[in-house]
């Protein structure tokens, strides 16, 4: 099969079944990225491409520890995997320790065959158009239930947050977070031939905020931080640029503020962690002050191996540690410690350090025309891996999911142009040309 194959030359590469292998492929993941908003549907193709990838990994596991950004997809799976089964000998609930280490490497191996196509084709663009097309989509479907009182399909606006077609779990905020890089420079990209796409990525930073989701502020606050970092240097933008650009995001922002002062309130409430008090950070962080304690009390208890995946509520409940039923620890680092230990916590920051560091050399190899490539794949998997992410767990199944489709997103542009070196983009004025360090000063 082709797509068992070596990367060869010659006619082979047009040929009708890598055609037909790459839009399979392709669509599995485009379908995946189309029902997250339908919780579990997900998983039906991501199972599919499970499959193909563990023909890849049973055939051609050489080949794809070869290629560098694979290998660091794996060795981020088996940062994440294998303390995961170190820890079923110490489990408190082994059957779900058990259940949750066998399915987890599923996930990321679901991502292996988009990215051994990405050495041959670019699936890298067509996926990013529609992660911006959905993006936006579900944006203005949630902004529409603020308005009108339901979404499209007459899912209600509870009052407080909108939840669009993610109804009725509050997935909207967090998932648009993680697909906010991509949106970026999908914006980018399109705003050199129509300068209204820069506008785009308003619309889900609006969506963002109206979710209520603090979390999910903050991941936006990292990524428009960073990206904006990298346009003034990578454009050498003037200051009136930056100002019309910071001028439309802020009354963008101050519009959402002021229709939804449910919003507001979410906000003005986090300012009770200035009381330094468990009272005080239970305000702030809906009661995840006394589950962080509890967690980290267990932790302290436990500090080698940890008690298992999904181990600590019944251990902190056992212990006096906490009265109060909780599903989730919603602290990643924490998550991390208290279900793997300090050998679980050492080997999950090595691998995020590890690739950032990796991202770091790559930009500083190639310069910048992998500067763009390098920056969203960074932040990327940054935010969906930070040690202090607050929303959801590192072990559930739809975290997972989304956490490797966003590796995926990530890495393959840059596999692609690591075996065939892209041609700069070049676009329009303020996101245009780029003039960058050393290429003769400022845009005019």
């Amino acid at each position: 099969m082709t797509f068992l194959a070596k990367v060869p030359g010659g006619d082979s590469a047009d040929s009708a079944q890598e055609r037909w292998i790459f839009g399979l492929v392709l669509g599995l993941v485009g379908l995946a990225l189309f029902v997250l908003p339908f919780g579990t549907g997900a998983f039906f193709p991501l199972a599919a491409l499970s499959l193909a990838g563990l023909v890849l990994i049973a055939l051609r596991l050489p080949g794809l520890w070869a290629e560098r950004w694979i290998r660091w997809a794996l060795l981020l799976l088996l940062a994440l995997w294998v303390p995961q089964l170190v820890s079923l000998t110490v489990a408190v609930d082994f059957d779900r320790a058990l259940r949750t280490a066998l399915t987890y490497p599923l996930f990321a191996i679901a991502i292996l065959p988009l990215l051994w196509v990405a050495r041959r084709r670019d699936v890298a663009t067509p996926l990013l158009y529609v992660v911006l097309a959905l993006a936006v989509f579900w944006s203005l479907d949630g902004v529409f239930q603020f308005v009108t009182g339901a979404n499209v399909l007459g899912y209600p606006y509870n009052g407080r947050r909108i939840d669009g077609l993610f109804h009725p779990n509050m997935r909207l905020g967090i998932v648009l977070a993680h697909l906010l890089p991509f949106v970026l420079e999908a914006s980018r990209r399109l705003a050199s031939r129509n300068r209204l796409a820069a506008v785009l990525p308003l619309i889900v930073v609006i969506a963002i905020l109206l979710s209520g989701s603090r979390a999910a502020m903050l991941a936006t606050l990292i990524t428009l931080v960073a990206y904006g970092a990298f346009l003034i240097w990578f454009y050498r933008l003037r200051i009136r640029t930056v100002s019309a650009f910071a001028l439309v995001l802020v009354l963008g922002v101050a519009l959402a503020l002021w229709v939804s002062p449910e919003t507001r309130d979410r906000l003005v409430v986090i300012s009770k962690m200035s009381e330094f008090s468990l009272e005080g950070l239970d305000q702030a962080t809906a009661k995840r002050g006394t589950i962080w304690l509890a967690s980290w009390r267990v932790a302290m208890d436990e500090p080698i191996l940890g008690v298992g995946v999904r181990g600590v509520e019944p251990v902190a409940e056992a212990r006096g540690y906490s009265d109060m039923p909780f599903a989730h620890i919603h602290l990643y680092f924490l998550d991390v410690l208290v279900s793997t230990g300090a050998v679980g916590l050492f080997a999950y920051l090595a691998a995020l350090l590890g690739i950032l560091s990796a991202f770091w050399r790559r930009a500083r190899e190639h310069g910048a025309v992998d500067s763009p490539d390098v920056l969203v794949a960074g932040v990327a998997i940054f935010v969906a891996l930070n040690p202090i992410n607050v929303h959801w767990t590192v072990y559930s199944s739809y975290t997972t999911a989304v956490l490797w489709l966003v590796v995926a997103l990530a890495l393959a542009p840059l596999i692609q142009s690591s075996n065939q070196r892209p041609v700069p983009e070049r676009g329009g004025e303020g996101m245009g040309e780029r003039t960058g360090p050393g290429a003769g000063g400022h845009q005019e």
